[in-house]
């Protein structure tokens, strides 16, 4: 696993969106891969919780990256 992780300082809104999408690919595969093989209890058939969608990740995270940039403003 790559723990490095990317700069959240971006020029405009455009490039924040496009960072929030990749990172949130990258994170909606890795917890697609974390929830495969794993043991439940007893043998048991539990259900599963339904995934989180990638838009939802990315929705997230370009708020994350939107408040890192100051909501991209001129400083006054």
């Amino acid at each position: 696993m790559n723990d490095q992780l990317p700069s959240l300082n971006t020029t405009d809104a455009s490039a924040g969106l496009k960072l929030a999408g990749d990172l949130a690919g990258k994170l909606h595969q890795q917890i697609q891969l974390a929830g495969k093989d794993i043991e439940r209890p007893g043998g048991m058939n539990y259900l599963l919780p339904a995934p989180v969608p990638k838009e939802i990740i990315a929705a997230i995270l370009f708020y994350a990256i939107a408040a890192a940039n100051k909501g991209w403003g001129q400083s006054l």
